[in-house]
């Protein structure tokens, strides 16, 4: 009887012990709270206070639920439960617009029962009869438009699913609410910092100009990370990049290396363009531009 109850004592304190220690753990991964923002009447975007705070796009209607990205896997459950608040339907697609990790998470819970799509799957997408070829609609000044693009009716509006890959990534898509006028850019825009391009800034500036020519003026853009964009506020971007690279290549024509420029703390004005994602600070846009510059 004493082992019996020296047992149960032990129990009792390690179950103590597992409510008190494990489970803010378990808070921390599901506990996130969204925040809900409407950009029509039908499309949301949603983002979680959690690590990098991708945006998710949300289409809520009569045909059910549409995810553009689906964030970190520690928020997917919280996400699942939000935008099925949003409206009574099932979530039917999701759409990442690249295959990073911060944008693929949850899919593991929200794209579950649901038909995935993305840049690796367009082709068996189009066979299946889910997504259709466009019908060159989006043209825009000169030719300057996007070659290519499938289109899906879903809600009462096509949806156009853009591909773009070798900027960011090799899988990279923008996913454009037409009806809507609101444009999920994925890290295709990063509306609070530099872009994340690595090397190829001179490509990455040929987009720009392909978005600020084919978007109606009153597009809404949603970037992977940050605050939401108008058309004006895209341009006002690209200017600024603009800026930047003009300062950096009059460096390079004087022979200054990287280093040189990073210590200078040439780019200190725009400091703040590396406050909302830490990595994509002044000395990570020097050294991009310099790369995409230089020749050997």
């Amino acid at each position: 009887m004493i082992i019996c109850k020296k047992f149960l004592v032990l129990l009792i304190i390690l179950l103590v012990l597992f409510f008190v220690f494990l489970t803010p753990v378990f808070a921390q991964e599901s506990g996130e709270k969204a925040k809900v923002v409407q950009l029509s009447s039908n499309i949301y975007r949603v983002t979680f206070p959690y690590q990098l705070q991708t945006n998710i796009g949300v289409s809520a209607g009569k045909d059910g639920i549409l995810l553009v990205d689906t964030g970190f896997k520690e928020t997917a459950m919280e996400l699942k439960a939000t935008v099925q608040g949003l409206c009574k339907g099932k979530i039917k697609y999701v759409i990442n617009t690249h295959l990073h990790g911060d944008h693929v998470g949850g899919n593991v819970v929200c794209a579950k029962n649901a038909t995935l799509i993305n840049g690796h799957n367009l082709d068996q997408c189009m066979s299946y009869g889910v997504i259709f070829p466009g019908n060159g609609e989006l043209e825009g000044e000169a030719g300057n438009g996007f070659d290519t693009y499938y289109s899906l009716n879903f809600n009462g509006e096509k949806i156009q699913i853009i591909p773009y890959p070798g900027v960011h990534s090799d899988t990279d898509l923008i996913v454009y609410f037409s009806s809507s006028g609101v444009a999920h850019m994925g890290d295709l825009l990063l509306t609070q910092s530099f872009p994340a391009v690595g090397s190829k800034v001179k490509e990455y500036l040929k987009f720009l100009n392909k978005v600020i020519t084919v978007f109606p003026k009153d597009t809404k853009f949603i970037g992977g990370h940050g605050h939401d964009f108008t058309l004006d506020e895209v341009k006002q971007y690209r200017q600024i990049l603009l800026t930047t690279i003009e300062k950096v290549r009059a460096e390079m024509e004087k022979g200054k290396t990287i280093e040189d420029m990073k210590k200078s703390n040439m780019l200190e004005e725009w400091e703040s363009w590396g406050e909302f994602l830490s990595f994509l600070n002044t000395d990570y846009w020097i050294e991009s531009i310099y790369k995409s510059y230089h020749t050997s």
